[in-house]
């Protein structure tokens, strides 16, 4: 075992939860280095995420405040003023209800994942705290014989090993570290197929689409299928303008990014993904009874030079664990398997609680759950700058407090995203003209009810 160092933390996952937790390690002088088993260059990440107040208290967390303030300036703007809601349609585009109108429910901004990871990572990287095409093999829990000390021992599928104090997992919703710490709750949501894609908006690009995609995202769920469309304007040097031309924006940086999950029962002449020989035609073939309108959203793009296609992701959630499950582990595992619960793994973001993508809300909490779990970090790095390395005990205690904010958070959104089943809610039916009524005929009442008896919580975040 090496000689003993300052407290030490290593982050498994340079994705946006990752980067964010190392920035406000960095600025803070804690030791650390993150790993990522992508190279620099990649874009996985190349799509879009909206950002709401649960974003911006893990930036104002863990991030300087121009940093901060430079990824707000990314934020996309809309024809109108302040964060967005969908605003759910009929597969004929007709207007269900405008999310936007309720006002407990989470508004966001759009902006493209690329950007975002670049602006977190660059402080980082320059640190050089940075190790790329670093795959996470495994850890193991080493005792110092002389002084009964306790390290984390990280090994990599290349054969390199790197010690820690703390071992925080942000490698996503297929994250080893969930698996080798023994939690396995994240599932894999085999039921759709998830197609994606994106592209650029240029001037007349926008133009060809209708108006209410420039106010907010768009969210049908029609038999069993559910579509989500989106543009990321961002501001023209920093200035949102509206005028008679119409939006002002970077259409260098602009896109436009849709998602249709679609049932595998409604598939019968493909066993897998992969053999969908034109996933365009294909998708246009599922929604063929939908207005022109809508089925030539999809379509948009394709052509361009740079398009990367229409892409199928697995859509992944999780289930919420015991609160005692470490001591579980600790107590049921085999000789072979005793570091599993270990209190010195920590899981953050989708490593712990994937959730499915309508709500919008997964890289929110992952961002949030930032800030709850650095100031923890920051406790132990003092008592290490005290002349000791803090004890299992200490770090038990800590992590024990950070689950139990996190799990009470971040659960309920996995509850309100779906769970582990997909939601078959039908627009197009009944459901959608009892929806349209309430709207039309409860929802004035409502919202003046609300705004005499519900106040914005202290805790919610001012843009």
């Amino acid at each position: 075992m090496s000689e003993s160092l300052p407290f030490k933390v290593i982050i498994i996952g340079a994705g946006l939860a990752g980067s964010l937790l190392a920035n406000g390690l960095l600025n803070n002088d804690v030791s650390f280095t993150i790993y990522e088993r992508d190279s620099p260059h990649s874009k996985r990440e190349g799509y879009q995420i909206r950002l709401g107040d649960s974003a911006i208290r893990g930036f104002r967390a863990c991030l300087p405040d121009e940093l901060a303030e430079a990824i707000i300036q990314k934020f996309g703007q809309s024809a109108t003023s302040g964060p967005t809601a969908p605003c759910l349609y009929t597969t004929q585009f007709k207007p269900v209800l405008d999310l936007t109108r309720l006002p407990t429910y989470s508004r966001s901004f759009a902006i493209n994942r690329v950007v975002l990871r670049n602006l977190l990572i660059d402080p980082v990287m320059r640190s050089g705290n940075v190790r790329y095409e670093k795959s996470f093999s495994s850890y193991e829990i080493i005792t110092n014989s002389s002084n009964g000390g306790e390290k984390v021992r990280v090994s990599f599928t290349d054969g390199s090993t790197d010690e820690c104090d703390v071992l925080i997992g942000a490698d996503g919703s297929s994250s080893r570290v969930n698996a080798s710490v023994g939690l396995k709750n994240l599932i894999e949501l085999d039921s759709h197929w998830a197609f994606l894609s994106k592209g650029r908006l240029p001037k007349d690009r926008l133009d060809m689409l209708h108006v209410q995609l420039q106010k907010g995202p768009i969210l049908i769920f029609a038999n069993g299928l559910s579509f989500f469309y989106a543009l990321y304007l961002p501001n023209k040097d920093n200035k949102s303008k509206l005028d008679a031309k119409g939006m002002a924006y970077d259409d260098a940086e602009a896109s436009f990014y849709w998602g249709l999950n679609v049932p595998k029962s409604r598939v019968t002449e493909y066993a897998d993904f992969a053999d969908i020989p034109d996933r365009l035609q294909f998708c246009q073939d599922i929604i063929h009874d939908w207005t022109p309108e809508l089925k030539s959203l999809i379509g948009i793009g394709q052509g361009d030079d740079d398009s990367h296609g229409i892409q199928v992701t697995p859509l992944r959630a999780s289930f919420q664990p015991a609160k005692d499950w470490r001591a579980c582990r600790q107590s049921t595992s085999n000789k072979s398997q005793h570091d599993e619960g270990h209190p010195r793994v920590w899981l953050l973001g989708d490593a712990i609680h994937a959730m499915q993508p309508n709500r919008g809300m997964g890289g929110n909490q992952a961002m949030h759950d930032c800030a709850e779990l650095l100031p923890y970090l920051l406790e132990l790095n003092d008592i290490a700058a005290s002349g000791r390395a803090p004890t299992t005990e200490e770090i038990s205690v800590r992590c024990v407090k950070y689950e139990s904010e996190m799990m009470q958070r971040a659960f309920r959104w996995v509850r309100k995203s779906g769970g582990t089943s997909i939601p078959t809610i039908d627009f197009d039916g009944i459901l959608g003209k009892l929806v349209v009524i309430v709207d039309m005929v409860f929802m004035p009442i409502i919202s003046v009810l609300l705004s005499l008896f519900w106040r914005k919580s202290n805790n919610e975040l001012s843009w």
